[in-house]
């Protein structure tokens, strides 16, 4: 399938099942599980509730035959991905492209435009099945999951149900998206961030609030390559989304 039509259009954490399915499956947070590849087209992981959730809508996008998108696994406490998919449904994005009225961190969607967004809030239908416990703090170090019998027989269940429903391709064409920020891998996505926070961080626990001028922005050096300033440091650095590295240093410093 991906050799064919170049579909997914994105890289990211997922296995392809059933070219002709309209159902794809998300798991929310750190969770795995196999089911029968024939009952959906894709089933992925979202652990962000930004570049993670972009990859989610660009590749549905671009794929007018997923009508289905099924939730499963255990709510990120914090980035709260599930609710943020939620909240896009429903409440959809503000001119700054932040997710409406959601208790996630960082919910921006920079690197997608309000096209692919409103298509993906018209494309598809959300299916929750998720673990309806209240989420729970993550540590860094804390490991995949393997869903349980009882969660693993609910999904597949579900899938089996939804299999049996006829459902019509979107009937508009595919939405494309190209962006630097969603062709990197998660892994090195993760770790450019991670360490954009720690240089946003340090100088506020190094100096003195009465000398910590949070006001200072980022100096952009090269959008195309993702190139970026940090005044307060004097350190050049390199993100996936510059947008993003500007919300995600703007929350963290508290301005």
């Amino acid at each position: 399938m991906e050799g064919t039509n170049a579909w997914p259009v994105v890289s990211g954490d997922y296995v392809l099942g059933n070219e002709a399915s309209p159902v794809a499956v998300l798991i929310v947070g750190r969770g795995a599980v196999d089911v029968p590849k024939d009952l959906f087209c894709i089933k992925g992981i979202l652990k962000t509730e930004n570049i993670g959730l972009e990859k989610v809508i660009a590749n549905i996008v671009s794929n007018p035959r997923i009508r289905l998108l099924v939730l499963c696994g255990r709510e990120e406490f914090g980035h709260f991905p599930g609710e943020a998919i939620h909240a896009l449904m429903a409440h959809g994005v503000d001119e700054h492209k932040r997710i409406r009225n959601t208790r996630s961190a960082i919910p921006f969607l920079c690197d997608l435009p309000f096209e692919a967004i409103e298509r993906f809030r018209q494309q598809v239908e959300l299916v929750d099945i998720m673990d309806a416990s209240p989420a729970k703090e993550i540590a860094a170090y804390d490991p995949i999951y393997e869903f349980d019998e009882e969660g693993r027989g609910r999904l597949v269940s579900t899938l089996r149900t939804l299999a049996e429903q006829p459902l019509e391709p979107f009937p508009e064409e595919a939405v494309i998206v190209r962006s630097k920020a969603l062709a990197g891998e998660g892994g090195s996505i993760a770790t450019q961030l991670h360490l954009a926070s720690d240089d946003f961080i340090t100088p506020m626990l190094r100096l003195p609030s009465d000398g910590l001028n949070t006001g200072m922005g980022m100096v952009l050096v090269s959008e195309e390559f993702g190139v970026v300033l940090e005044p307060l440091r004097g350190k050049v650095l390199t993100v996936p989304s510059v947008e993003l590295a500007l919300r995600l240093r703007s929350y963290l410093m508290g301005v």
